[in-house]
C-alpha cells in the first residue's frame, strides 16, 4: 500500500514545483462530497476539482451518461469531426442562459483556455488591445493568464512580462486566505 509520504516523494521526483497542491494527502477514491486518501482516512471534499464537480464524486447520473458516451465516441475532436451530443449540450446550455439575445456555447478543456478565449473576444468586441484584471485572482498558467494573475509571482518572475498591455488593478473587495 502506498502512503501519502511515499507518494509525495515520488511526486517531488516526477512533477515540477510549478504544479502546486493544496493538500498533502493523495486521494484514492471519492463518493458524493467525500474522499478517502491512500491511507484510508476520510475527508469532506470542499474543493471538488476547484468547484467544478458540483454533482459530487461518482454521481450515478454522471456515471450513466459517461458509460453511454464511452460506447459511442471516447475522444472526438469537435473541431475536426463534429457530433450531435456536442451540439445538443450547447443548445441546452444556451436555453438556460438568461437574457433575450441569442446565445452560443463553446466547450474548452481548461479554465485557462476559457480565459484566453475571453481575452480574444473582449479584444475583438472592443477593438482595444489592453486588458485589465483585478489583483488577487488566479486565471491559469498560459502566458495570457499569467499576465493577468497576481498570485503567481514565481511564475511571473521567471517568464517576465508575458503580454504587453495587460495590467493589474487593485481588487475592489477584500481577499482573505
Amino acid at each position: 500500500m502506498s502512503t501519502n509520504a511515499d507518494l509525495h516523494q515520488r511526486r517531488i521526483a516526477a512533477i515540477p514545483r510549478g504544479v502546486g497542491n493544496s493538500l498533502a494527502v493523495y486521494a484514492e477514491r471519492a463518493q458524493n462530497a467525500e474522499l478517502w486518501d491512500v491511507e484510508g482516512r476520510r475527508y469532506v471534499d470542499f474543493a471538488s476539482g476547484i468547484a467544478v464537480v458540483n454533482t459530487g464524486h461518482v454521481h450515478p447520473h454522471v456515471k450513466a451518461a459517461m458509460a453511454a458516451q464511452l460506447e459511442k465516441i471516447t475522444h472526438g475532436c469537435f473541431q475536426v469531426t463534429p457530433y450531435e451530443s456536442y451540439v445538443a449540450l450547447a443548445e441546452a446550455l444556451n436555453e438556460l442562459a438568461p437574457g433575450p439575445t441569442p446565445k452560443k456555447t463553446i466547450f474548452l478543456s481548461t479554465g485557462a483556455e476559457a480565459v484566453e478565449n475571453a481575452i480574444k473576444i473582449a479584444r475583438y468586441a472592443t477593438k482595444r488591445s489592453a486588458v485589465i484584471a483585478f489583483s488577487g485572482g488566479f486565471h491559469g498558467r498560459t502566458l495570457g493568464c499569467i499576465a493577468l494573475t497576481a498570485r503567481c509571482s514565481p511564475t511571473r518572475r521567471a517568464s517576465g512580462r508575458c503580454c504587453p498591455k495587460c495590467s493589474m488593478c487593485p481588487t475592489p473587495w477584500p481577499i482573505t486566505a
